[in-house]
């Protein structure tokens, strides 16, 4: 699975009753963002973690240059601006992370419907050891049921050089099937020995583009 060199998650908050229609303007915004140098976008509604509530949006991109032009379109985007003006949509945070390589080779049918983001600091690892043993335990999150998976260390934002790893799964009991088989790995135990992880959210994906 090729690894994008980076990716963007924006977080933003919605009043519950104009849920519905941010979320149908992100699917036209994410239509923007393709058009404009977005390699692939994510995004949906957060039901567990930090943030409930929020929305969260992702992209992907092969170099800061698709992201600047992501930027510079954002003024003339009509989609955005009815996601702010008329359905209260406010972002609150966006950061930038850098790919790192995960081998994982990815399945899209059926659409994923559910996004784990998991963010920790390394602790007592090198980040050459704890990628490798985090590919290591990537067979383990194939197996229970995981479509995807990818990391990137944040490079703007409050918390650099913290890590984010994002997995899709096609339901919630795959999510349970995972973290069962997890508790079962001698990687997977070193690796969360060796990290402090500080948040961790599930999102329902409404769309990928």
């Amino acid at each position: 699975m090729s690894t994008p060199k980076f990716f963007t998650i924006t977080a933003a908050t919605c009043p519950a009753a104009s849920r519905s229609g941010a979320l149908n303007e992100l699917a036209n915004f994410a239509q923007d963002c393709r058009q404009n140098g977005a390699v692939r976008v994510t995004y949906g509604s957060v039901i567990s973690g930090r943030y409930p509530g929020a929305l969260i949006f992702v992209q992907f991109f092969e170099d800061l240059r698709g992201f600047e032009s992501v930027m510079n379109m954002i003024p003339q985007s009509s989609a955005y601006s009815r996601m702010v003006n008329d359905h209260s949509v406010a972002p609150f945070a966006r950061n930038v992370f850098r790919g790192k390589p995960i081998e994982f080779e990815p399945k899209l049918e059926p659409t994923p419907r559910y996004l784990m983001l998991t963010r920790a600091h390394r602790r007592s690892l090198e980040e050459a050891a704890m990628l490798e043993m985090l590919n290591k335990t990537a067979p383990v999150f194939k197996s229970a049921g995981a479509q995807t998976m990818r990391m990137g260390q944040m490079i703007t934002g409050s918390d650099l050089g913290t890590y984010m790893l994002g997995v899709t799964y096609p339901d919630m009991s795959a999510i349970e099937r995972t973290y069962d088989a997890l508790a079962n790995s001698p990687e997977y135990g070193q690796l969360m020995n060796g990290l402090e992880v500080d948040m961790r959210s599930i999102t329902k994906i409404a769309g990928i583009l």
